[in-house]
């Protein structure tokens, strides 16, 4: 149950998830201090080189492949900042938000679900000063990192039986299906929570 998101074996599984958690929050936010476009690219390329020294090519190709969810939001900043005449910063952004997300995604890869949410817990507790409910938090954070592997096999799943009746392959005609089955998911999971005396009262 509590394995990693990523099947594959890495050099970075023996790693701890707390040191894992600095290093990924403090590379991510030097990457915002940084303005020239050429070093943004380099840094894109070292975190290439750290994919596939971590877990080979297989592992590289894997991280490549989670980068599509960032095709959409690159082609409109392309496309701003070619309008604006200002490429410098449009690349740079773009090289930004692509680093960004090679990071979190190379934590994810590289973590155990279980650690994950274990860390959370600990470190949501300092959020007590702030009067926030660390359960709450910890809680959320961790059933949401939870449901990643679920949701994507779900979606294969449905995209299996979906090729099954039809040639055309489109993920629209799975988000519908997809969406139900995510609420029907998050009504289980609060009843379950209601009946375990919710958050609230764990607050304490």
């Amino acid at each position: 149950m509590f394995t990693n998101v990523s099947s594959y074996s890495t050099k970075l599984d023996g790693v701890s998830v707390q040191k894992k958690i600095v290093l990924s929050c403090f590379t991510a936010a030097i990457l915002f201090f940084i303005k020239n476009p050429l070093v943004m690219f380099f840094i894109f390329l070292v975190l290439l080189l750290i994919y596939f020294l971590a877990g080979g090519l297989k592992f590289l190709r894997l991280g490549l492949y989670h980068l599509k969810i960032t095709i959409p939001f690159v082609i409109i900043l392309a496309v701003w900042h070619l309008y604006l005449g200002n490429l410098d910063k449009g690349v740079t952004l773009i090289f930004r938000l692509i680093s960004a997300f090679l990071i979190a995604n190379l934590f994810l890869l590289t973590s155990k679900i279980h650690d994950i949410i274990l860390a959370i817990q600990k470190y949501s507790f300092y959020l007590k000063i702030f009067r926030i409910n660390p359960h709450a938090v910890s809680i959320t954070l961790g059933l949401f990192i939870r449901s990643i592997p679920i949701l994507n096999q779900r979606a294969k799943d449905l995209m299996l039986a979906q090729s099954a009746r039809s040639t055309k392959r489109s993920f629209w005609r799975i988000s519908v299906p997809l969406a139900l089955s995510i609420l029907d998911d998050a009504d289980h999971v609060s009843e379950a929570l209601r009946a375990r005396g919710g958050i609230k009262g764990r607050e304490n």
